[in-house]
């Protein structure tokens, strides 16, 4: 049932509401209610219970103040998403320090209670992330509350085959599991785990994509210079092309863990030393100028699930060769989307990137795929999942203030004119 008043003096203002029939106007005249039709407002109001509810999600969101100390999370760009497209969030916590974001997090989880129907927490591979999530989801449990668990550590599946039951204890304890990799599906599939495979979102309006019709050997590696990364693969890939090219350049972005002096003594050591550069984290217009001016990604890890990295750098027109491990190999189709070699193999790596460089038309028809392949990490197609998700758990749960699924056209510069 639907009530509309009509005052001839007043505005009346226009809530509108995800429940089936739900429009709801109130206006407030100049004289008292007329108490019919307060109870009618008062009835309306109480059927819209649900509609009014936010999504928690729990992880680390950044902030005016810590922007620039710390990269950005799934989560952070969940939330985004579902605001865009007019979901309400209640995200914990933009705190940096663990103890203090810990803290925040079961607070808000238990004051703000009234406020949500579904939380969403994420596990990671790390002791401290598994203790994390066991309190946020137990507490959510016993507020009797939806949970949602995403799976993010590229390292469970490894921990899974010597140590599976604390795992498992969180995945049977959720509502619903969400996987961002086919990979990671396809890995609790082996122990009895169903879930839903949603990727993690990438807007892709952010990005030119870059039509080059010749690839120089220059490569742009992107990660956080730590040993699980394996940079000192790129530095040895580096020397071994540097060697028959004498314009090689690299670019190493990503924030330094204590490896950053030993690196740069190897690319000295293998007289690349001025050719090999080091930005530190880099923002999105830095990704942008350096995916300009140099050809090739590469990735030299050696545990991953499912590459962010991957999807921006098939949006901006850039070849990937990779190491075969974890979920890559369900994103890079081998001489589809990318190439892949043997992980440590960096003479594989560098003898694939001259084949690239000898072969332009190869490493184009590469790009192309990438590109499509990229689509499906779009704003529109993961938020559709994401909503499907929400009104599954608890129909006309979540409040949407506008429709907001948008059409990302493709935003084309030539490589005449950018490189």
């Amino acid at each position: 049932m639907q009530y509309l008043f009509f005052v001839p003096d007043r505005i009346a203002t226009i809530f509108p509401c995800s429940r089936p029939g739900g429009t709801l106007v109130l206006f407030f005249h100049y004289a008292a209610m007329h108490k019919y039709v307060w109870r009618a407002v008062q009835y309306r109001l109480h059927n819209m219970k649900f509609c009014l509810q936010k999504i928690l999600i729990v992880g680390l969101f950044l902030s005016e103040k810590n922007r620039h100390l710390t990269m950005r999370t799934a989560a952070d760009q969940l939330a985004e998403l579902l605001q865009q497209n007019g979901v309400q969030t209640i995200n914990v916590s933009n705190k940096l320090n663990k103890f203090r974001r810990f803290a925040e997090t079961v607070l808000t989880i238990l004051l703000a209670r009234k406020q949500y129907d579904i939380g969403i927490v994420p596990l990671y591979g790390g002791t401290m992330s598994y203790i994390w999530e066991a309190v946020s989801s137990g507490l959510l449990r016993l507020l009797n509350k939806k949970v949602v668990l995403i799976v993010h550590g590229g390292s469970i599946p490894a921990t899974m085959n010597t140590s599976p039951g604390r795992y498992l204890r969180s995945f049977k304890k959720a509502d619903v599991v969400v996987c961002p990799s086919a990979y990671l599906q396809t890995v609790l599939q082996g122990y009895g785990i169903e879930s839903m495979l949603i990727e993690n979102v990438v807007q892709l309006r952010e990005y030119t994509y870059r039509d080059k019709h010749t690839f120089a050997p220059s490569l742009f590696w992107m990660r956080t210079l730590e040993e699980v990364y394996n940079p000192a693969m790129a530095i040895q890939v580096g020397g071994l092309l540097a060697k028959r090219y004498p314009q090689f350049k690299m670019v190493m972005a990503g924030y330094d863990r204590g490896l950053l002096p030993q690196l740069q003594a190897l690319a000295a050591g293998l007289g690349i030393g001025d050719r090999v550069i080091f930005p530190g984290y880099i923002s999105q217009q830095q990704k942008e100028a350096f995916a300009a001016g140099y050809d090739i990604y590469i990735c030299t890890n050696r545990i991953d699930n499912a590459p962010v990295s991957f999807i921006e750098m098939m949006a901006m027109g850039l070849p990937i060769v990779s190491v075969k491990v974890g979920g890559i190999p369900y994103m890079i189709k081998d001489g589809e989307n990318g190439l892949l070699v043997a992980p440590d193999d960096a003479t594989a790596m560098a003898e694939v990137i001259i084949s690239l460089v000898q072969q332009p038309g190869k490493a184009r028809y590469l790009a192309e795929n990438g590109y499509t392949f990229s689509r499906g990490f779009d704003a529109a197609p993961v938020f559709a999942k994401w909503l499907r998700l929400f009104n599954h758990l608890s129909p006309n749960a979540v409040q949407r203030s506008r429709p907001a699924l948008k059409v990302v056209h493709r935003n084309i510069s030539s490589s005449a004119a950018d490189c």
